[in-house]
C-alpha cells in the first residue's frame, strides 16, 4: 500500500475556505496542532515495512515538525517527505487564477492530484490511500481496509463515515458483508480515500481538474460509475464538528496516542 499523506501546518482555521489564520477549535475544544500529531500517529500503527510506503506532502510544515513525523514513524525508510511550494506560487501555472478562493488549499492540492495521477500510472494494482492530516484513525483501521481489498475489492474505499447520511432521505444506500465488518455504499467522499491505481485512472482528468480548487464532486460520479464504500461502524473520523463518525467513543481513541 503507498499512503499519500496531505500534511499542513498553513491552515489553522476549520473548513476550507478561509486564509488559514484563525486557529480555533475544530473539534471538543482541539485545535490544528494537537489534531495534526494525533493523526498522524494513529496512521502509524498498522503500517508495515515490507509492504508499505508513506508519501507526505507537506505544505509549510516546519522542520521541526517533519524531523518530529521522521522520528514517530513505524516505517521511517519507507517514508519520503516532499515540500509543496508556497501558497503564491502554483507551479507550473504561475499565480492562481482566483487567489481569494481556496487560498489555503489551492497549492497543496494540485500537487496532491498530480502525484496521485503518476502513482496510480506507476502502480495500476497497488492500493493507494489518500489521507489528510485531520482525519482520527481507530487501532486496525488500515488492516480492515486491507481486507477488504484482499478479498477481491476493487472499489473506492473510505474508513470514515458521516453523520449527515443518516439524515439525508435521498441518498440511499446499501449494506454489505465484508472480511470482518459490514458496509455500506456511499455516494461522495473528501479528499480521503482508498483505490487500486487503476481505479482512479478512469477519472484522470476530472481528478487533475479537482486539483485546482480542492475539489471533491468528482467523487460523485466516480461513485455513480463505479463502487464505493464504507466500514460501518466506521475505523476513521474527520475532526471537526458535526463530521464526526457515528458510534465510536472518539475521546477514548484520541487518548490512546
Amino acid at each position: 500500500m503507498i499512503v499519500l499523506y496531505r500534511a499542513s501546518e498553513a491552515n489553522k482555521s476549520p473548513g476550507s475556505i478561509s486564509d488559514g489564520s484563525e486557529d480555533k477549535a475544530r473539534w471538543n475544544g482541539k485545535k490544528k496542532d494537537e489534531i495534526f500529531r494525533k493523526c498522524w500517529l494513529s496512521i502509524q500503527q498498522d503500517l508495515e515495512g515490507w509492504a508499505d510506503r508513506i508519501i507526505v506532502l507537506a505544505d509549510k510544515v516546519t522542520e521541526e515538525t517533519k524531523a518530529w513525523m521522521t522520528e514517530t514513524c513505524m516505517i521511517p525508510t519507507k517514508l519520503e517527505i516532499r515540500d509543496i511550494p508556497p501558497r503564491t506560487e502554483v507551479p507550473p501555472y504561475g499565480e492562481h487564477p482566483y487567489p481569494q478562493y481556496n487560498p489555503v488549499t489551492v497549492n497543496t492540492c494540485i500537487p496532491l492530484m498530480e502525484t496521485l495521477i503518476k502513482l496510480c500510472e506507476e502502480y495500476p494494482e497497488e492500493l493507494i490511500y489518500i489521507c489528510e492530516d485531520d482525519y482520527l484513525h481507530t487501532r486496525g483501521a488500515i488492516k480492515t481496509m486491507k481486507k477488504v481489498f484482499s478479498a477481491g475489492y476493487e472499489g473506492f474505499y473510505l474508513p470514515y463515515d458521516y453523520p449527515d447520511r443518516y439524515f439525508d432521505r435521498d441518498r440511499h444506500c446499501e449494506v454489505l458483508i465484508g472480511p470482518d465488518c459490514h458496509l455500506k455504499t456511499v455516494c461522495s467522499a473528501t479528499l480521503t480515500l482508498a483505490g487500486k491505481g487503476k481505479t482512479f485512472l478512469p477519472f484522470k482528468y476530472s481528478i487533475l481538474q479537482a486539483g485546482i480548487f480542492s475539489d471533491d464532486s468528482w467523487t460523485w460520479k466516480a461513485f455513480r460509475q463505479g463502487a464505493a464504500v464504507c466500514p460501518i461502524p466506521g475505523t476513521s473520523t474527520h475532526l471537526q464538528d458535526n463530521c464526526i463518525t457515528p458510534l465510536i467513543d472518539w475521546n477514548d481513541v484520541w487518548n490512546q496516542w
